[in-house]
């Protein structure tokens, strides 16, 4: 099968994970930073939230998403977390940041935090998913040994309270499956443009390895802002 960037074939237990971990979303403002194929939004906006923006920095993808997700509650732009000046302050109920985070450029990990919390209103959340710092989880990543980052409970929870967040709940999701077919996807999608072998039962095993609470591979971290 040809490999295809769309929502409906894209979509793993990460993301389901994701959608469970944010949870009640409705009457919400929220911005999505690096909102890729809009998986988020189609799940926002089918949920009765009261406003979304994704941002990205590749054209590419905002020309997928706002051909696909047409609706008035959502809105797509071209712009970093690094530089959120086009936003109010204390403007957004929710933030996420979906595998992002280790994609930044080194040590900007503040410097986005800080941008992130002044347009979060006061008490607002901030929600995080970012490759988990275990053997494992970079030993089976082949971009890990290219500089791709990951973190632990640790780092991560230390580099949100120098930005002045809360740390409320810390999850952990995805295994052997999830790292096992993220290789071959490395393989199918850049040498072949095809879907990996097995793709519906690799997806299953996924799924599984997201919702059983023994997840190794992915930390899923939730924040508060500050209320004072």
């Amino acid at each position: 099968m040809k490999f295809q960037e769309n929502i409906q074939n894209r979509l793993t237990g990460r993301h389901k994970k994701s959608f469970d971990f944010v949870g009640n979303v409705k009457n919400k403002r929220i911005l999505d930073i690096g909102c890729s194929f809009g998986w988020f939004e189609k799940y926002v906006v089918e949920n009765g939230c009261k406003e979304i923006i994704g941002i990205d920095i590749d054209k590419t993808d905002l020309s997928y998403v706002n051909n696909q997700i047409k609706d008035e509650k959502a809105q797509f732009l071209k712009a970093s977390v690094l530089d959120l000046s086009i936003f109010k302050k204390s403007h957004f109920d929710i933030v996420v940041m979906w595998e992002v985070l280790e994609h930044l450029p080194k040590n900007t990990e503040n410097k986005a935090f800080q941008e992130i919390n002044r347009v979060l209103k006061p008490g607002g959340i901030l929600y995080i998913s970012t490759p988990n710092k275990t053997f494992w989880s970079c030993a089976l990543d082949p971009a890990w040994y290219f500089g791709h980052r990951h973190y632990n409970k640790t780092n991560i929870s230390k580099l949100l309270r120098n930005s002045d967040f809360d740390i409320r709940i810390v999850k952990f999701g995805g295994g052997f499956y999830e790292l096992i077919s993220m290789i071959l996807l490395y393989i199918f999608k850049w040498l072949f443009r095809s879907e990996i072998p097995f793709k519906t039962w690799f997806d299953k095993k996924r799924d599984y390895e997201y919702f059983s609470n023994s997840g190794f591979a992915t930390v899923f971290v939730n924040v508060k802002k500050n209320e004072y």
